[in-house]
């Protein structure tokens, strides 16, 4: 008769292999590991050494994230929001976004201004159509940009349809 010498795998094994195919934030690891029936205990020991490890680390998943997001050509409003979501406190997020945006000089209103652009010559029209202004409106706010943001681009192409 065979033998059963399958051990349940530890905390860690179990958080390494999540880890494995991306970066998580603590939360993640955290619910994952209770998710797999580990105590407060273990999750806290496991979690403190991968921070100490640097397997762990909220600003380096959040700088990255706004990376992402960047290149999906979304504004920091959504990807601050995501980040909330996925667990990472705002003061984390904030730096993070304010690093980020030094870091890589980042104008989110010329981000804006090139969709809304973008999307009026898909469209061929002008902003001054209220009807265009307002589908410009709703996509910068879905993509995550600040309504001052998007005022402002409103202004800007409305600005250049009179010339």
């Amino acid at each position: 008769m065979p033998s059963n010498n399958k051990t349940k795998k530890t905390p860690m094994e179990t958080a390494y292999a999540y880890l494995a195919s991306r970066m998580r934030t603590v939360r993640e690891v955290e619910t994952h590991l209770k998710d797999k029936g580990f105590s407060e205990e273990e999750i806290t020991e496991t979690v403190n050494d991968l921070i100490g490890l640097r397997y762990l680390d909220d600003y380096q998943y959040a700088l990255r994230y706004y990376e992402y997001n960047r290149e999906k050509k979304r504004g920091t409003l959504r990807a601050a929001r995501e980040l909330a979501e996925k667990g990472i406190d705002a003061e984390t997020i904030n730096i993070a976004q304010e690093d980020f945006i030094f870091a890589e000089k980042i104008d989110e209103f010329e981000d804006a201004l090139h969709i809304a652009e973008h999307e009026l010559s898909l469209k061929n029209k002008a902003a001054s159509d209220e009807k265009t202004a307002a589908y410009i409106a709703r996509k910068l706010e879905n993509k995550g940009f600040r309504r001052d943001i998007i005022f402002k681009v409103l202004n800007r192409l409305r600005a250049g349809a009179d010339d």
